[in-house]
């Protein structure tokens, strides 16, 4: 009985939530849109959002930052010491977690994943989809080495991170109820497998890391003249400018333990803030011509960094950075860049674009990239 009234609950929270945001989106609130998340490309959206000041309220109670300057004020502001659900959250799939460990910096992770990209790249035939070849199986390999797991453990992992995929975004637009369901199992097998200390870690790190891969590629097939040449020169320039132009984590929400003064105004502590990092990323007033993808745009000194947020208390950065210059570094190193554009493999073949990329609906935070699809020829 108690299963079943659980079970009732969260269908209804489901629901009810979906609900709230499909209201006050349609009632012109930006934030609420977002979260609906409607629309196929997420910068419409951003722009509209933008419109409305650096900093202002939804009505879904939050305060919402889409200027580059306050948002970097308020990322590095002190947060309240547990991740608190914002009003009208979905899903709390970490509620129960301790705090979460840290993940392998940069250095630990090169090598297994230049292992596995090389791997990934030599298997490519005919007709691939780049995220499912490449960009999702890379950092769930890291995590296997990492943690040492063979065999059946191996696959176990691989099937709990593929369905904790949508837990960022679970976590604010409401899936559906048997979604939800896979997703709680999922992240229970990874407690199973590597702990409760490195859980919410691992379902963080694994999803921030494969977007992270997959704008890298996706820039690459898109526009191989410049993104080729960052590549030659220094894979870490685009790996830069992807986390500014397509970050992996596009919306962070938090609690604040202080007062912070920013944008004119004064947020106080325990408030709820959600900062638009895509928005903040290709704000006008911080970087120029922002909606270009630009990778030697970081050779310069004096550009603003990329903001790249703690999602869930887990810095994802080096952890996801040091995997997505492992595989361009190994997409260079197979003989160099195409000439004529695209991305090289292992047998000799070129990989190029076919047609153009899927983005996932409903998916605030990451608003990831589903599908890349590209072609090996030759």
């Amino acid at each position: 009985m108690a299963l079943v009234t659980a079970e009732r609950e969260l269908g209804r929270r489901l629901q009810l939530v979906q609900g709230i945001h499909w209201l006050y989106g349609a009632q012109g609130d930006a934030y609420a849109a977002l979260l609906r998340g409607y629309e196929s490309e997420p910068h419409p959206a951003y722009e509209r959002a933008r419109g409305a000041g650096p900093l202002w309220r939804s009505k879904l109670g939050v305060r919402v930052c889409t200027g580059y300057a306050p948002a970097r004020r308020l990322l590095a502001a002190r947060t309240a010491d547990r991740h608190v659900a914002q009003p009208q959250s979905a899903l709390a799939w970490d509620e129960g977690l301790p705090d979460a460990g840290e993940l392998p910096g940069a250095d630990q992770v090169r090598e297994p994943a230049a292992r596995a990209a090389g791997q990934a790249l030599a298997g490519l035939r005919g007709e691939v989809d780049l995220v499912a070849s490449v960009a999702a199986r890379v950092p769930v390999e890291v995590l296997a080495d990492v943690h040492g797991l063979t065999g059946t453990d191996r696959v176990r992992l691989a099937e709990a991170c593929a369905g904790a995929a949508g837990a960022l975004d679970a976590a604010l637009a409401p899936p559906a109820y048997d979604d939800a369901v896979r997703l709680l199992d999922a992240v229970g097998t990874l407690r199973d497998l590597l702990g409760d200390g490195a859980a919410r870690a691992a379902v963080v790190g694994v999803r921030a890391a494969r977007e992270l891969i997959a704008g890298a590629l996706h820039a690459l097939l898109r526009d191989p003249g410049p993104a080729g040449a960052a590549v030659r020169q220094d894979p870490a320039l685009l790996v830069t400018e992807t986390l500014r132009h397509d970050p992996p984590v596009k919306l962070h929400t938090f609690s604040l333990a202080e007062d912070v003064e920013t944008a004119g105004e004064r947020v106080v502590a325990g408030e709820q803030v959600a900062v638009l990092v895509a928005a903040a990323n290709r704000n006008p007033e911080a970087f120029t011509a922002p909606d270009r993808f630009v990778p030697d745009r970081y050779a310069t000194a004096g550009v603003p960094e990329p903001l790249v947020p703690v999602p869930h208390g887990v810095a994802v950065e080096a952890f996801a950075r040091g995997q997505a210059e492992a595989v361009l570094a190994a997409v260079a190193g197979v003989g160099g860049l195409a000439a004529a554009g695209g991305l090289p493999t292992a047998a000799g073949g070129v990989l190029a674009a076919a047609g153009g990329a899927v983005r996932l609906g409903r998916s605030p935070v990451t608003w990831g990239l589903e599908r890349v699809p590209a072609r090996v020829a030759g």
